[in-house]
């Protein structure tokens, strides 16, 4: 865990690469822990780093298979005091968006599918609807875009997924 808060701070100060390196040798001493993978891969993201992202991810996501999900701390808390993300939910929400950016919507599809069947609070829910309706209708398949959409309604109490709501 102090791993993960000292690497967190270093990317809330905006130092992306120093917490690459803090979760990187977090890692060599906790190989296998999903949570350090998690965050890495957020910050590979972060700077486009985006084949390292996906390794990460698709590693985070192999090790939390068939595990019960998890409740991911804030960092900053919302103003309802309310963790709105879990760990499996962050791994394939990231994982989602690496290969959105990498122009493979196919892979991107496949991630967020499985984001929204560990989707469970409606911030989750609402944030990874708005990514699979983009990524479907890329990909032409504008009616399975319509049945994501149509899960979503204007009424949906989000505390911090507002702006995808009002875009969906």
């Amino acid at each position: 865990d102090a791993w993960i808060w000292l690497g967190r701070r270093a990317a809330y100060l905006g130092r992306y690469g120093e917490a690459i390196d803090v979760f990187s040798q977090a890692l060599e001493r906790h190989p296998g822990d999903a949570r350090l993978l998690r965050h890495r891969g957020h910050r590979h993201l972060t700077l486009r780093q985006l084949d390292a992202a996906i390794a990460d991810l698709e590693r985070a996501g192999e090790l939390t298979a068939g595990k019960p999900d998890e409740v991911e701390p804030d960092g900053m808390p919302n103003a309802a005091g309310i963790p709105t993300s879990t760990l499996q939910f962050n791994i394939w929400y990231h994982l989602g968006l690496a290969h959105y950016l990498k122009g493979d919507f196919a892979a991107a599809a496949e991630a967020y599918a499985r984001c929204a069947q560990v989707s469970v609070h409606p911030d989750s829910k609402v944030a990874t609807a708005y990514w699979q309706v983009m990524t479907l209708e890329r990909l032409g398949r504008a009616a399975e875009a319509d049945a994501v959409l149509a899960t979503v309604t204007p009424d949906m109490e989000v505390i911090e997924s507002g702006g995808y709501l009002d875009l969906l």
